[in-house]
């Protein structure tokens, strides 16, 4: 996360995503295609949430504001390799992301499409995942660059 101080609050650019497979029962092999990005945005006095749904459209809560300029936001996509008729699910999590000066912001994963749980009808499934992100106050939330790893673990079953 790349934050740069703007006129009217904070800008915020950003991508990230690394991902784990521990598979249960049935053999899982992920390949990231698409890191989640909140794009770019700003957030006043109170702070608030940006949250990207998995087809990339995104929602605020509190003062953030999307400015639609530079990075746009984007679901996580993964193309999950497993076996036809397995029953895939992932287990939601929070992260935080840490800048170098030692401020955080908090991340969590959500909503995914398909839907989980779900069954794979193919070998290969194209799954995107969106998430939220907590942006602090401004006078919380320094400018600076933002890093962090996700980790999700699909469950994979019969």
């Amino acid at each position: 996360m790349h934050f740069v101080q703007h006129p009217a609050g904070w800008a915020v650019t950003g991508l990230l995503c690394l991902m784990h497979c521990l598979p249960a029962m049935a053999q899982v092999t992920p390949t990231i295609v698409q890191q989640l990005s909140f794009g770019t945005f700003c957030a006043g006095q109170c702070g608030g949430t940006i949250s990207v749904d998995t087809d990339g459209a995104t929602t605020t809560t509190g003062d953030v504001i999307p400015i639609g300029k530079g990075t746009m936001a984007t679901p996580a996509v993964i193309e999950l390799q497993a076996p036809v008729g397995s029953k895939i699910s992932f287990l939601e999590t929070n992260s935080l992301l840490k800048a170098s000066n030692g401020n955080t912001l908090s991340l969590r994963l959500k909503a995914s499409s398909p839907a989980m749980p779900f069954i794979t009808q193919t070998p290969r499934t194209s799954i995107h995942i969106g998430g939220t992100l907590t942006v602090s106050k401004p006078g919380q939330t320094t400018s600076g660059k933002y890093n962090g790893q996700v980790f999700i673990t699909f469950l994979a079953g019969e």
